[in-house]
């Protein structure tokens, strides 16, 4: 499909699986506040089954979709939606899951940003309604093992982003390639880019000025005693927990993240002592859903 040449060179990319309606709420936020009409939007539809693409090409039909066989996850569909957006001669991408709503303007000032700070990636602060209708700051960058929010008026230089909502030049693609899918399917693949560019000489900040809301919960799967349903038995917990792509303790991810961010030797080290904190964890926890699973679900 070839983009329409009305538009600047902006594309935001949004990867979604099986949340029509989600998708539907992002897409129509979007088109609200002119981003559609002004930008180019790509939505990389992951192998979804309920329905996705034909809706939202039917009721959006200049958005531009890419597909996936249900098996890119995070990482995955944003490296393809970069790559298809880099080969329409993207000048700047935006990652946006679908359950992040920027408010009016704050994509058009991120890209304004960029544009007068070249080599620099930026976020917006990003928050979440409680339920009694506040907002809550959640920490969306980092450095070193410190994570932080901006405060409205503040600009923050950081080391790291969360992926929910984050503008990048194009250059970073030219320069350091794509996410890397393979070591970080799922979690960690948003983060360890923005790290992985930031160490290769480019900037990174998070703007106090501009906000993204977040719709419903943040990582419920950090939570151990999530992994735990009725039918549980050890060796599905532990797969659950640990072998998962839609784990946040994916063995494979969380090796490959210590050794990314300190080193092969030191970053073994500290693998080491959390696979031991990690499975303690896991089987006192598995020794009181064992005790009373009843009462465990209830609490859960």
């Amino acid at each position: 499909m070839q983009a329409h040449k009305t538009k600047e060179s902006v594309y935001i990319l949004i990867p979604v699986h099986n949340r029509r309606e989600t998708t539907l709420t992002c897409l129509e936020y979007l088109h609200k506040t002119g981003v559609l009409q002004q930008y180019y939007v790509v939505v990389i539809d992951d192998g979804s089954t309920d329905g996705t693409t034909d809706i939202v090409l039917q009721q959006y039909p200049d958005t531009l979709i890419v597909s996936g066989n249900g098996d890119l996850w995070w990482t995955g569909a944003i490296a393809l939606g970069m790559e298809y957006a880099a080969e329409l001669n993207a000048e700047y991408f935006i990652w946006l899951n679908d359950d992040c709503l920027p408010t009016k303007d704050a994509l058009f000032q991120m890209v304004s940003y960029m544009r007068n700070h070249p080599r620099t990636i930026v976020a917006p602060t990003c928050y979440l309604e409680t339920p009694g209708g506040s907002l809550v700051k959640q920490d969306n960058a980092f450095i070193r093992q410190t994570g932080f929010a901006a405060d409205p008026g503040e600009i923050l230089e950081a080391e790291g982003l969360s992926g929910w909502c984050v503008g990048i030049p194009s250059v970073v693609l030219h320069e350091i390639g794509v996410p890397d899918a393979k070591r970080f399917p799922h979690y960690s693949g948003d983060d360890t880019y923005i790290y992985r560019a930031t160490q290769t000489g480019f900037n990174a900040c998070v703007l106090g000025d501009l906000k993204v809301h977040l719709l419903g919960t943040v990582h419920p799967k950090l939570d151990f005693r999530n992994h735990f349903c009725a039918s549980s038995t050890p060796l599905s917990t532990f797969h659950s927990l640990f072998l998962s792509k839609r784990s946040p303790y994916l063995l494979k991810t969380k090796f490959f993240y210590f050794r990314e961010r300190y080193g092969a030797l030191l970053g073994l080290g500290l693998f080491a002592i959390k696979l031991i904190i990690w499975f303690w964890k896991w089987m006192q926890i598995q020794v009181q859903f064992w005790i009373n699973p009843r009462s465990f679900l209830k609490d859960v």
